[in-house]
């Protein structure tokens, strides 16, 4: 097992004696999750570290009309929602879908802050870890945001938000076009070419059917 959670970045810079000797006298548990089980889904509560030892694990996001948007995988060494172990809001905000039979070690937030007295060089290392990933988050949020066309953003939302071929523009245009950091009448522009290329066209307010 040591070998496997060499691979995680919480135990960076650690020799296998140095993470068993970390490990010692901590209450641990490993759990199998066939493929195609979830190990866990959107809201649950995450009550300590779990890594996982083997397998992979896709992590998805439901949409509004109940297809799942995939937002990455976990492998091994992977921590599972580590800005969540800690703080006020602890549920999970993705479902967690084994694409392979997969093994997980859990540690629970007790018997974590254990290790962390042990070594304080994995409390850096964890802290790393959700620095890393926040500023991962924040930048990919920065460039979807602000490196897309208006166009791109809108089939977006309209892919997002259809259903039998009708979307609606919720709660209105102007407050969709300052989520798209752009004006309303840029925003309505675009919608004006997609109807005129026949792409769309308005069924009531807000309201559009997809053509194509």
């Amino acid at each position: 097992m040591e070998s496997r959670l060499a691979k995680s970045k919480i135990f960076t810079g650690k020799n296998l004696k140095e993470i068993e000797e970390s490990l010692k006298g901590i209450k641990k548990t490993k759990r199998v999750i066939k493929k195609d089980d979830f190990f866990m889904l959107r809201g649950d509560i995450i009550d300590g570290l779990a890594v996982v030892l083997s397998g992979r694990l896709g992590a998805f996001m439901p949409k509004e009309n109940g297809d799942l948007h995939k937002i990455e995988n976990l492998v091994v060494g992977d921590i599972v929602a580590a800005a969540f172990i800690f703080g006020a809001n602890n549920s999970i905000p993705v479902d967690l879908l084994a694409e392979e039979e997969s093994e997980i070690l859990h540690i629970d937030r007790e018997n974590l802050i254990k290790i962390f007295s042990k070594d304080s060089g994995i409390l850096i290392n964890f802290l790393n870890e959700i620095s890393d990933k926040t500023q991962f988050l924040s930048n990919k949020i920065w460039k979807s945001v602000n490196n897309r066309t208006i166009r791109e953003k809108l089939e977006d939302y309209i892919s997002e938000h259809s259903r039998d071929g009708i979307f609606e523009i919720k709660p209105s245009i102007k407050e969709l076009a300052e989520r798209f950091n752009t004006t309303r009448p840029s925003l309505s522009r675009v919608i004006k070419e997609l109807i005129e290329m026949e792409e769309i066209e308005k069924i009531g307010r807000n309201r559009y059917r997809i053509l194509l």
